[in-house]
């Protein structure tokens, strides 16, 4: 009677309210470079993931890692005890993050209208943020060596989580019923 949209349709006086049927549309570029940065993770984990299954991190089982004592020293990294936590090869939950994280953040994932997809990719890329944190530290404060293609894996994992954060900020909501015209 006052003039203003109440309770149901999502809209009280103080301004609107979240739209309960809605979802966030990101620009353009951000599932495009969330796949591309996706893909090439996986690349990377699944090489990793290689040279661990069928070369026990020698250093001729990664084709350009260094296995010299110097400070890029892939071998002496993945073979420490800080990449097998819990006894676990951290390539195998790497392998698994990444091809996960690709179909989170394919142009799929971005236009799922699940409020869930878009928590999971956001959770996904915090995880994967965490796990960053962690072996960055065990390879420069713990071993004072670092691996290449796990910094390779390190930067893609830092620039998912950018970008994500970025084009969940800058999402337009749409309501659903706007897409199915």
């Amino acid at each position: 009677a006052d003039g203003h949209a109440t309770g149901r349709e999502g809209r009280g006086s103080d301004g609107p309210a979240p739209l309960p049927g809605a979802y966030l549309v990101p620009p353009r570029w951000v599932p495009v470079t969330t796949t591309v940065i996706c893909a090439l993770a996986l690349v990377d984990a699944a090489y990793l993931t290689y040279g661990h299954t069928y070369g026990h991190f020698a250093a001729a089982a990664l084709t350009g890692c260094p296995s010299n004592g110097g400070f890029v020293d892939c071998g002496l990294v993945t073979a420490s005890s800080y990449s097998h936590p819990f006894g676990i090869p951290v390539v195998i939950p790497g392998l698994a993050w990444s091809a996960v994280m690709l179909v989170l953040c394919s142009t799929w994932g971005w236009r799922a209208a699940s409020r869930w997809v878009m928590r999971a990719r956001l959770a996904g890329s915090v995880a994967g943020l965490a796990m960053v944190f962690y072996l960055l530290w065990a390879e420069l404060i713990k071993l004072h060596h670092i691996c290449e293609y796990c910094t390779v894996m390190h930067i893609l994992t830092v620039a998912l989580f950018v970008v994500i954060v970025l084009g969940t900020a800058l999402g337009v909501p749409v309501e659903l019923a706007e897409t199915e015209l």
